[in-house]
């Protein structure tokens, strides 16, 4: 059969046609966010949210979804195994089932000594981690600098859950965050909202079933872990103190799309989340150099985040640090310093 001929010409001929749909898309999503700054204005501000906190925080769950609006559901332990006792503490391995029957594991490291009175710490690794990482079992804990063992030789009882996070090509079990997290947003819910009621429930399976100190109860994290230490402190008042490193800045200038909620940009950004954690002690960490995140944004959230503590009279609980260092946990102690000095006082 004889190949008909059709008219044909270069790629690059109607190029400027699509540049000036994209540059238009873009004008408008700038325009977009210059008046969603507005609309957020008139919800949030340092005057509207005190005495108000409750409001607030019930428009955040709304944001972030389902099941995060579900009723709380106690997990069951069902694994608890013994890994090793090392130094100060022992190490186990736990397996919980959470809400809906999902098995959530973690490693728990427990202070052989005085583990009552201790502080009792939920530490979260960021993306491609696993609780081994950022715990140095292996891998020497990479960009977390020692992050949880560090936590652990001050005296703290740490718990260190695995999100849906772990490098694949490194760990395995195949997934794709991105299509979870889509099809929890066809539920009316986000993956963080489903990550954060698993977080969450593990502090009501710790409080009725293990004596640790309610007094001193704590989140850290980094990177990812650093968002869902934030969110998971702005979301359940039981956490006394936060920790949250390389991520606080502007995270609109990224969008990734497990973090871009409805109408987020009108309601919370990392300013009004972390004036959910407000009074609370609060370190909001950043390197200057950091590769996915700006220093320079961070201590611009910072300067703002505090004038919800000013209003409080908290100002003294809010530590922002944007040290020398990249996408990682600083290397020097202020941070933890800070920190524990808090948790340790209460």
């Amino acid at each position: 059969m004889e190949e008909k001929k059709y008219y044909a010409e270069e790629v690059k001929k109607e190029s400027p046609f699509r540049q000036a749909y994209l540059d238009d898309v873009l004008s408008f999503l700038e325009k977009g966010k210059a008046s969603a700054e507005k609309d957020r204005d008139e919800f949030i501000s340092p005057e509207k949210f005190v005495g108000n906190e409750d409001f607030y925080r019930k428009e955040f769950v709304k944001m972030l979804g389902f099941p995060l609006t579900e009723d709380k559901v106690v997990p069951t332990l069902i694994k608890k195994e013994f890994v090793a006792k090392d130094k100060n503490v022992n190490i186990f391995r736990l397996q919980f089932s959470c809400y809906e029957g999902i098995r959530f594991y973690a490693m728990y490291f427990e202070q052989i000594i005085a583990k009552e009175t201790a502080p009792f710490i939920i530490g979260i690794h960021g993306g491609a981690g696993t609780p081994e990482t950022i715990s140095s079992v292996y891998f020497n804990s990479a960009n977390y600098n020692h992050m949880i063992r560090r936590a652990t030789d001050r005296g703290a009882n740490v718990l260190v859950p695995q999100l849906l996070l772990w490098n694949k090509d490194q760990f395995g079990s195949i997934y794709n965050r991105e299509h979870i997290d889509g099809k929890l947003r066809q539920l009316g819910g986000s993956i963080t909202a489903l990550e954060i009621k698993l977080l969450s429930s593990l502090i009501d399976y710790f409080l009725e079933n293990e004596n640790i100190n309610k007094k001193k109860l704590a989140v850290m994290g980094m990177s990812y872990g650093g968002m869902y230490a934030y969110h998971l402190s702005a979301f359940d008042k039981r956490v006394k103190a936060c920790y949250s490193s390389s991520w606080v800045s502007d995270v609109f200038v990224n969008s990734w799309a497990d973090w871009s909620y409805f109408n987020a940009q009108k309601l919370f950004t990392a300013v009004e989340v972390g004036a959910l954690i407000s009074p609370r002690p609060l370190v909001v960490a950043m390197g200057d150099v950091d590769e996915l995140f700006n220093g320079e944004e961070t201590k611009r959230t910072g300067k703002m985040l505090k004038e919800y503590y000013k209003l409080y009279g908290k100002e003294e609980n809010l530590f922002v640090d944007v040290y020398k260092g990249r996408h990682e946990v600083s290397l020097a102690d202020d941070d933890f310093d800070f920190f524990f000095k808090h948790l340790n006082n209460m």
